[in-house]
């Protein structure tokens, strides 16, 4: 009957009904209390919920059980990060690499701490192989006003670009343009309907490629990202299937627009010491823009749908304030 429990768990879980999954595997728990897998399925489960204090439960329960078993590590690190709070992100990063520390060198557990902290990860982890400690950054210079800085002139062009989108001679077809010019073309159609309707997509655009035949307009690509900004497992698998996107589409470039208001992972403006550069109450579009040579963000203030208003348009650090790790490598 455990069994039984456990696969119609699975199934639930597959379908994206991860309340019912919990259930069933709650059911199958009843049967075997000791089942150090059912544990994880259902810390899995309850993240798909954001009930992070019971998957931490259930994972810190499945570690106990099965000490070399990985997904314990990942279940509790990935609570501990959705907590969204910055000592528990640092104890999350200590989970990992504990688990990396006992041999349990799985590259999810490196991914996951990348997601996490960024390339400071990879190094504490190949510290921890070598037995070294893990040398400080140098101090960053002084930074340049604000206005006088390459990010801030580039922000500046998008913002004139933007609106001088539609105006004089057609535009060329998408497959032409470059990168950002593409982006920038992605900001507009977002921005005109936000005017238009008050609505924000949470979408991916994908930049067509160059058509086979001279008389081929191929369409650009549009992915729904809304559920990658639930948890971290769900980014993760979000980021996988964007670059499978990616690939299968031959896109030159990916252009990401998410409303800030609507993320309830990774909350990237928290905990950043002053980094941030708005308001952290001002909503706004987040733009990420991916490609093979270029990675490039910026943030959009909006105001409130009755006025549908734009602000401000800034530039942010793509290592520092990014949704999605690299999707092209």
């Amino acid at each position: 009957m455990a069994d039984e429990h456990k696969a119609q768990g699975n199934e639930h879980f597959k379908a994206g009904e991860f309340l019912k999954a919990a259930a069933s595997y709650t059911k199958a728990l009843k049967l075997q209390p000791d089942n150090h897998v059912l544990y994880s399925n259902r810390a899995q489960a309850f993240l798909k919920l954001n009930k992070v204090t019971k998957a931490l439960d259930d994972a810190e329960k499945c570690i106990s059980l099965a000490p070399d078993f990985v997904k314990g590590y990942h279940r509790k690190a990935s609570a501990l990060h959705a907590m969204g709070d910055a000592a528990k992100s640092e104890e999350a990063v200590a989970v990992l690499l504990a688990a990396i520390d006992l041999g349990l060198d799985d590259k999810e557990l490196v991914r996951l701490g990348v997601q996490i902290s960024g390339k400071a990860f990879v190094k504490q982890v190949d510290a921890l192989r070598k037995g070294t400690e893990v040398e400080p950054e140098p101090a960053a210079p002084a930074a340049a006003p604000a206005s006088a800085t390459p990010e801030a002139k580039k922000a500046k062009a998008v913002v004139e670009q933007t609106s001088q989108l539609g105006n004089g001679a057609p535009a060329p077809p998408l497959w032409k343009l470059d990168a950002e010019a593409f982006a920038i073309n992605c900001i507009k159609w977002v921005l005109d309907d936000f005017g238009k309707t008050g609505n924000i997509p949470t979408v991916c655009f994908l930049q067509p490629p160059v058509p086979k035949l001279p008389t081929d307009e191929p369409p650009v690509g549009q992915v729904n990202i809304k559920p990658a900004f639930s948890s971290p497992e769900t980014l993760i698998q979000c980021a996988d299937f964007l670059r499978d996107q990616i690939k299968s589409a031959n896109a030159p470039a990916a252009a990401i627009l998410v409303r800030k208001s609507t993320i309830g992972y990774p909350c990237v403006w928290k905990d950043k010491k002053g980094a941030w550069p708005v308001d952290e109450k001002e909503d706004g579009i987040f733009m990420q823009l991916e490609s093979a040579n270029n990675r490039t963000m910026f943030f959009t203030v909006i105001r409130d749908k009755k006025s549908r208003s734009v602000g401000d348009t800034v530039p942010l650090d793509v290592d520092q304030f990014g949704l999605f790790p690299r999707l092209y490598r």
